[in-house]
């Protein structure tokens, strides 16, 4: 008789886990092109421009120009955008332990906080929609990614418990109201120490 799993559902970031850094790897390629310092880029465009893009403040294109506006960089806001998609890569590693824990019985859910359009794009470059089953982004929930209200949202819509759920992301902040309620969370470092803690996680529930 197979051993029923009380771990029934495993979040896993996009940005930054699923898919590499983002907006840090941007930020990096505008200092060395450009110039500025990187921590600079980085704050303005992402955890000003694209979090305020992210809660429909104000719109994708909107925050790629209001970057180029503020920097005053020598590019349209389209290359900027086209940039961006450029320095992306996908973590083969991740998606293959995500199929593997599939075949094991275990529910994931892909989550993202970014734009629809840029998630759209996303998607479709890297066939993030065939690789997970279940994919939330919560542009369209109108809500703040890691928030206690999304996760609410998240326990409804899967049938979940708190304790059933392991949040795996590489950002602090996003994995704070999670702790709270009583989930599961892996602080990702590498890919190496996000199999063995998860390995464990799974192995004590």
């Amino acid at each position: 008789m197979t051993k029923k799993n009380k771990i029934k559902l495993i979040i896993f970031d996009c940005y930054g886990l699923v898919l590499n850094e983002g907006f840090p790897n941007t930020a990096k390629a505008l200092t060395k092109k450009f110039g500025g310092k990187y921590q600079d880029y980085y704050k303005v465009m992402y955890k000003k421009y694209f979090n305020l893009a992210a809660e429909r403040k104000v719109s994708q294109k909107q925050a790629w120009f209001k970057t180029v506006e503020r920097f005053n960089l020598p590019l349209t806001w389209q290359e900027l955008r086209d940039l961006h998609y450029s320095l992306m890569k996908v973590d083969q590693r991740v998606i293959n332990l995500n199929q593997q824990l599939n075949s094991r019985g275990y529910k994931t859910l892909l989550l993202s906080k970014n734009t629809r359009s840029q998630f759209s794009d996303v998607c479709r470059k890297f066939g993030l929609k065939n690789k997970f089953k279940n994919v939330i982004n919560t542009w369209e929930l109108g809500l703040p990614k890691a928030s206690q209200a999304t996760l609410k949202v998240i326990l409804k819509r899967f049938k979940v418990k708190p304790k059933e759920i392991i949040y795996a992301d590489d950002q602090m902040n996003n994995l704070t109201d999670a702790r709270k309620m009583g989930i599961k969370t892996i602080l990702v470092k590498n890919f190496k120490q996000l199999k063995k803690e998860l390995n464990s996680l799974l192995i004590s529930s």
